[in-house]
């Protein structure tokens, strides 16, 4: 998939190992939040989830291409809000802007983003969620599981 922004000028593609969908940024965390973390999503239940990313987008600001959803499912809404419901206790504030279903394809991008959508569109098969550590490094972060949950 990142492949799609491979020839856009001006960008930083993201690599293909890193290439993801967010539904709760944490920023930095301590091994005793991390924990309590895990602990509240020990017994998540993730539905099987399938996304059509049909849409290029564009952030001025951040400089960031990404491909979304025209249509995204109801059910990820209500998963997204599940996680957050289960990390507020834990002392997680959630980003004030609605979620919005984005995988990001480069960075410090020129923009404008395409104006066709991608042909074809690109399937997205949700049915895991996992916790990930960033880990900054010269030629851009590297991510590293922690946990996962599947299907329950």
């Amino acid at each position: 998939m990142a492949a799609l922004a491979a020839n856009a000028a001006g960008r930083r593609r993201v690599p293909d190992a890193n290439l993801h969908l967010t539904l709760a940024f944490l920023g930095a965390t301590d091994a005793e939040r991390l924990a309590a973390y895990e602990a509240a999503l020990a017994d998540l239940a993730v539905p099987t989830l399938d996304l059509v990313l049909d849409r290029y987008g564009y952030w001025p600001r951040p400089r960031i291409l990404w491909l979304g959803c025209s249509e995204t499912p109801p059910e990820l809404y209500e998963l997204v809000a599940d996680l957050s419901r289960r990390l507020r206790g834990c002392g997680f504030v959630p980003e004030r802007r609605s979620f919005q279903a984005h995988i990001t394809l480069a960075r410090n991008f020129a923009g404008p983003a395409p104006n066709r959508p991608p042909d074809p569109p690109v399937d997205w098969r949700i049915d895991r969620v996992v916790l990930v550590e960033s880990q900054p490094g010269e030629t851009g972060s590297r991510y590293r599981v922690l946990r996962g949950w599947t299907q329950g």
